[in-house]
């Protein structure tokens, strides 16, 4: 009988140990937990450092609460610095120190951000904390995702807290060429390699000087894609004792991608010293388009006479992105610092560019000048969007182009343009118009009390106003021209809509109105608005 129940004896008894170890560890998994939320540093890194040890750190800390999350990254940097936990002597055995820093990289992708700002200043607290802790620290730049990525690089370059490119010999420590080393295994942790190196941090001074001769040195390297990332970081450095050498790849390397991302990093240098590169990089039409492109965009900074030369030709060119890219670094030209003056030169070959013979190029040089503000172009611009034998997609580009703040000498011709036949035209001077703000208002309430398409886009122009068209709209709901209060109430109903609450008075005035289709056309408004 005995016998008969000793299995289930037995049986009973091996789920009770596995329950009591299983409790067991639950509460010395949470006695951890509460260690590192303590105030006492050594229990913490004991905590910190048996979770490191058993491999447990993250998934015991994931679900806890945001503060103590925190508290457990910050635990690791105790980990991470602690210059007494040594690596065993047998081969593969493990570093802790450098393995807290991994801990600290996979917090990164903690879904809160204070989660995540503590894991960047735990990495640059303890980054270099050993020559295992860079090896660590430095291969986050090539993990798959963008939060580790870019925690990676702050803790590397951040101006104010970031590691920068320290080395101590002694201590096998090399941050600079730990990441160079990095690069030329992982074609991941190029680009994010570049970032860094282009930094404050790294790039000045000596530091910059001794990081790009590590990436000069990697422009020798047999793989294509390791010379590509050494071009690449020179160019976003703007290392310009490079360009001679980035010259050299852009001819004569046997890796096409490698020429054509020198190309690149000499437009990023955009030294004196690339202008004839990037020129015959422009004007090579054997090259692939992003190539050239590339180099367009290099000579727009240049802005040197022969640069914007250069620009001003390819504004016909077949290749769509190429002249895009055109016109962009002729606008960077023209006004190379934001608010700043504009450069006369550009602006004189893009107006004569206006003028030429080209209706590609002057549809390219209007939208040049669509981001300048530059009235000394109204004459100019004008002349081409009342010209109908032009293009009119250039007419369309320059009626957008007039169209800037307080640009009242481009009202009259653009309230005319809204009457032209080309849809695309007519749109645009509404954009124009709208874009000039109040200099064009009285002007638009003169065309409302007409009954044409152009009424129409005068009607939204004003709307495009907001407040600011309310005045202008009462002189017309007071008044006695019912065409005019006809295109009022439509204006008026769709500043209501867009919260413009000044509007809705005169809008139930409108709708009290003898005439029979404003007094409808008041009330559809008011309908639509849910006031009636």
């Amino acid at each position: 009988m005995v016998r008969k129940y000793l299995n289930y004896i037995v049986f009973g008894a091996i789920v009770f140990a596995v329950i009591a170890i299983a409790v067991f560890h639950s509460r010395h998994v949470r006695s951890l937990i509460d260690a590192m939320s303590s105030s006492d540093p050594r229990a913490q890194e004991q905590a910190a450092l048996e979770l490191v040890q058993g491999e447990q750190f993250i998934d015991t800390v994931t679900g806890e609460p945001v503060a103590t999350r925190v508290k457990a990254t910050a635990c690791l940097e105790l980990v991470a610095n602690d210059a007494s936990i040594k690596k065993g002597p047998e081969k593969d055995a493990p570093d802790y120190r450098a393995n807290a820093i991994n801990q600290a990289l996979a917090l990164l992708k903690d879904l809160d951000k204070p989660v995540r700002d503590r894991a960047v200043l735990t990495l640059q607290h303890a980054g270099a904390g050993s020559s295992g802790n860079v090896t660590a620290l430095v291969a986050g730049l090539k993990d798959g995702d963008n939060y580790v990525r870019k925690g990676t690089v702050a803790a590397l370059s951040d101006s104010a807290n970031g590691i920068g490119p320290r080395q101590d010999i002694a201590a096998g420590i090399d941050v600079a060429r730990s990441i160079v080393d990095l690069m030329k295994k992982e074609a991941t942790a190029r680009g994010p390699g570049g970032d860094v190196f282009a930094s404050p941090r790294f790039n000045q001074g000596a530091s910059q000087k001794r990081c790009a001769d590590l990436l000069l040195a990697q422009l020798e390297d047999k793989d294509g894609g390791v010379r590509q990332g050494a071009a690449d970081a020179l160019g976003k450095m703007g290392y310009v004792p490079a360009v001679e050498r980035l010259k050299v790849a852009m001819h004569t390397d046997p890796d096409a991608q490698v020429k054509r991302v020198a190309i690149g990093a000499l437009a990023l240098i955009a030294d004196r010293s690339c202008e004839n590169a990037l020129v015959e990089a422009v004007e090579d039409t054997s090259a692939d388009n992003e190539a050239r492109a590339q180099a367009a965009t290099g000579l727009g900074k240049l802005g040197s006479p022969r640069a914007i030369e250069t620009l001003i030709k390819i504004l016909d060119d077949d290749d769509l992105k190429l002249r895009s890219t055109a016109v962009a670094a002729l606008a960077q030209a023209a006004r190379p610092v934001p608010g700043g003056a504009i450069n006369t030169p550009v602006l004189a070959a893009l107006i004569s560019t206006l003028q030429g013979k080209s209706d590609d190029a002057r549809r390219e040089a209007a939208l040049a000048l669509q981001s300048l503000s530059a009235p000394q172009a109204n004459s100019a611009l004008i002349g081409v969007l009342k010209d109908t034998v032009h293009d009119s997609d250039a007419r369309a580009a320059s009626a957008l182009a007039l169209g800037f703040p307080g640009n009242s000498g481009a009202v009259d011709p653009l309230v005319e343009a809204l009457h032209d036949s080309d849809g695309d035209v007519n749109t645009a001077a509404r954009d124009a118009l709208t874009a000039i703000g109040p200099p064009a208002i009285d002007k638009l309430i003169a065309v409302i009390q007409t009954d044409g398409a152009e009424a129409y886009y005068a009607t939204q122009a004003l709307e495009n106003q907001g407040a600011a068209a309310l005045p202008a709209l009462k002189r017309v709901a007071d008044g006695a021209n019912r065409v005019a209060q006809h295109w009022a109430a439509v204006a008026l109903g769709s500043l209501s809509s867009s919260g413009v609450q000044s509007a809705r008075p005169l809008l139930v005035q409108l709708a009290k109105s003898t005439d029979d289709d404003v007094q409808y056309v008041a009330n559809e408004q008011l309908h639509r608005l849910g006031m009636q």
